[in-house]
């Protein structure tokens, strides 16, 4: 009897997850709010691959899922994880580098740009996200990070500086 209530609730447990993943598929595009916190709530959950895909095609053209990855890790050992985070909508105004990863034709006041206060255990930082509509939704075309130079050690600086100065040469 015991082998019978456990197939059913392995079947049972099969089916929702199933069914949970195909309902995620069909659900309706992100909006720019709720695109911003999704990168935060998947960063909190230590789910990089859900956060990089929040990302727009210029920056994840540019900046490859293993390098996105590789400096979440260093920023997750060197700050711990992250606990909280808050944030601002501020006006849209063209930062230095961000230039080159705004798409063409996007009406300037369709881009937001949030700026997070986000608490890790070790650190607090800021990080700038700026999004602009791709598809049905918004998609991150631009982030960076910023704060007290106390927890901008060698290691995350180098990181941050090989994310965004140096095309992935692993592909």
């Amino acid at each position: 009897m015991n082998k019978a209530i456990f197939l059913v609730f392995m079947a049972t447990i099969v089916c929702f997850s199933s069914g949970c993943a195909t309902l995620k598929e069909k659900l309706p595009p992100l909006d720019v709010d709720q695109t911003a916190q999704a990168f935060f709530d998947d960063l909190q959950k230590s789910d990089n691959q859900d956060a990089y895909s929040l990302l727009g095609k210029g920056l994840s053209q540019r900046v490859s899922f293993d390098q996105f990855d590789q400096f979440m890790r260093v920023i997750r050992e060197e700050w711990g994880r992250v606990l909280t985070d808050d944030t601002a909508v501020m006006p849209f105004h063209r930062r230095m580098g961000e230039e080159n990863f705004i798409p063409l034709d996007v009406d300037p006041k369709k881009i937001k740009r949030y700026i997070f206060d986000v608490k890790f255990e070790n650190a607090e930082m800021n990080f700038d996200l700026t999004l602009a509509p791709e598809g049905d939704g918004y998609k991150i075309i631009w982030f960076s990070i910023w704060g007290s130079s106390i927890y901008m050690n060698p290691k995350i600086q180098d990181k941050i500086e090989e994310l965004f100065s140096n095309p992935d040469k692993s592909s």
